[in-house]
């Protein structure tokens, strides 16, 4: 017997907020060329998008032409289509409400348009009005806790690195090794299912980033009903506390004060500093597509490079922009990626928006940028990092009283020269270590002590250098964990510094962080969150090696 075909398929399903009409849901290079019929799903009166991409080349025909001297005719084009449903009946819709695309509009920002994406239909949708987060927010709030398959995090410090992580027979978070502080989910696998959507006794593989994918009704008054009890939804509290605890950054929405911490954006992408601002992956995007291997910035001269883009190529030319252009600059600039420098593409434009990091306070708030959308922090997970930064400036460091760095000394070598005389250390300021596993040298450390406690001084008037020293630290407590050469060079420096190296622990027991500011102290107040972020992050990563970590702030006096 021909086995009963299932009344549901999966469907990949966006929820797009305030466009002025269904029109403005479709990007404009796509308006021309791709068919547009006025349909109806259900009672609802819908739009549907479809048709193919221009027909080319491929890219890599020129590459085979090249290798080969045998030229190769094949073209290619992509199938896309994207169904766009209002979420509210005719009769609903306020009789003002224009009517500019075929009779019907979508009204205002607080009216939700379904956007259902086909083939490469997701390419079509204009990233301006998709809302961010929202199928990662649906499988909070219908995830089996127990069955988490993938998740996707993005780590906020200053390199804002993505990673994915995947269980196939699923597990809790805590699995997955989520850190509490400085990790921000972007994208959610889990088994689970929807109240009311398919078969109550089966559970179902739910995806969910911006996009939500999950298996919807194939009958359209039914599919209605899906997308209210989609909706319904989000009403929820998460299913744990634990889940819910990846949505502790809220999206804003407010345009007055998005306009305002746009100003704050715009204003450390010109300070020379870059103050909080980190290069960010929009990886749920193209992640179909693989890694790119090439990419333009549109809106931008230059053409096609190798590689992918770092911040300062993305914000030149923000930076060169017309006084009072910048933020239109911004706007403007759009990243287009290429399997290879042939420009076989992999992906549409992404608005160089969604590849900025960066975070700024204000009206005692505390704010992040990330995928192109402002999100505030909660005052819980503020409390957390706060609380955990505290303990660690709580800590008696094991070390005798530290001097403030004098206005008189010449450099941070003529500080750390007198700090390892007080300790009774070795001064390997500047002296570098090369590992087998690590390109490049780095430091051990500023001052060594025979314990085995390493001393990493640093002056901090930004969050950067702090950042930066975080990072100098575990990268040399990792390093010299496991890397023989590592400690083989470490004892090469010790030596030449007149010591004898077997008198040295080479493996960290104990990182001091030695925090200089002019003038003042600092205190965890006044860490940057970013900062406190990263530290609380560098603590427990340092914790799991069996690493103790001490904070030392001192005063560096201003020079006369």
């Amino acid at each position: 017997m021909a086995r009963e075909k299932s009344p549901e398929t999966r469907m990949t399903l966006y929820r797009l907020l305030g466009l002025p009409t269904l029109g403005d849901a479709i990007r404009e290079k796509y308006l021309e060329g791709f068919a547009e019929e006025q349909v109806r799903v259900g009672d609802r009166e819908a739009v549907l998008f479809h048709g193919r991409t221009e027909e080319k080349d491929v890219g890599w025909g020129q590459t085979v032409r090249g290798l080969s001297g045998m030229a190769i005719d094949v073209r290619n084009s992509v199938p896309a289509a994207v169904l766009l449903v209002p979420d509210v009946q005719r009769e609903d819709r306020r009789p003002e409400a224009a009517e500019d695309f075929g009779g019907v509009d979508a009204g205002t920002d607080d009216v939700v348009v379904w956007a259902v994406t086909f083939g490469m239909g997701f390419q079509l949708l204009e990233p301006r009005y998709v809302d961010n987060g929202f199928g990662q927010r649906i499988a909070i709030r219908s995830a089996d806790q127990t069955k988490l398959n993938s998740i996707t995090k993005v780590t906020l410090d200053e390199r804002s690195k993505t990673e994915r992580s995947s269980i196939p027979s699923g597990a809790s978070l805590r699995s997955f090794g989520f850190e509490d502080i400085g990790e921000l989910a972007t994208r959610l696998v889990t088994s689970g299912n929807i109240a009311g959507v398919g078969n109550p006794g089966k559970a179902v593989t739910i995806r969910g980033a911006d996009a939500l994918s999950l298996p919807l009704s194939r009958n359209p008054d039914r599919f209605l009903e899906d997308l209210e009890r989609i909706k319904k939804t989000l009403t929820l509290p998460p299913v744990s506390d634990e889940l819910g605890f990846l949505e502790k950054l809220t999206i804003i929405k407010d345009k007055d004060l998005i306009e305002k911490l746009d100003g704050s954006l715009i204003e450390a992408i010109l300070d020379p500093d870059g103050k909080r601002l980190g290069l960010a992956w929009p990886h749920e995007t193209i992640d179909e597509f693989g890694t790119p291997q090439a990419y333009r910035l549109a809106g931008a001269r230059g053409g096609t490079r190798d590689g992918l883009p770092t911040l300062d190529e993305l914000l030149e030319p923000v930076r060169d922009a017309k006084a009072g252009d910048e933020k239109r600059k911004l706007d403007s600039l759009a990243v287009v990626l290429f399997e290879n420098k042939d420009e076989q593409l992999a992906s549409g434009r992404l608005p160089v928006r969604k590849w900025i990091s960066f975070e700024t306070d204000k009206d005692e708030g505390k704010y992040f940028l990330h995928s192109g959308r402002w999100y505030i922090m909660e005052q819980d997970y503020a409390g957390l990092v706060q609380k955990r930064t505290e303990e660690i400036f709580g800590r008696t460091p094991p070390l005798p009283q530290l001097p403030d760095w004098k206005a008189d000394f010449q450099d941070e070598l003529a500080y750390n020269k007198v700090i390892a005389d007080i300790v009774g250390g070795l001064c390997l300021d500047r002296k570098l270590i090369q590992g087998e596993t690590r390109k490049g040298r780095i430091e051990a450390c500023d001052v060594l002590v025979q314990d085995g406690t390493f001393i990493h001084v640093k002056h901090t008037d930004s969050s950067s250098p702090a950042s930066h020293l975080l990072a100098q630290a575990l990268v040399s407590a990792e390093i010299l964990t496991y890397d023989e050469a590592a400690k083989q060079s470490l004892r090469d420096r010790i030596a030449e510094q007149g010591a004898d190296p077997e008198l040295y622990k080479l493996v960290p027991e104990r990182v001091v962080i030695v925090m200089a500011k002019e003038e003042r102290a600092l205190t965890p107040d006044s860490l940057y969150t970013f900062t406190q972020v990263n530290l609380g992050r560098q603590d427990r990563a340092l914790a799991s090696r069996g690493v103790d970590v001490y904070v030392v702030p001192i005063v560096k006096q201003k020079k006369p």
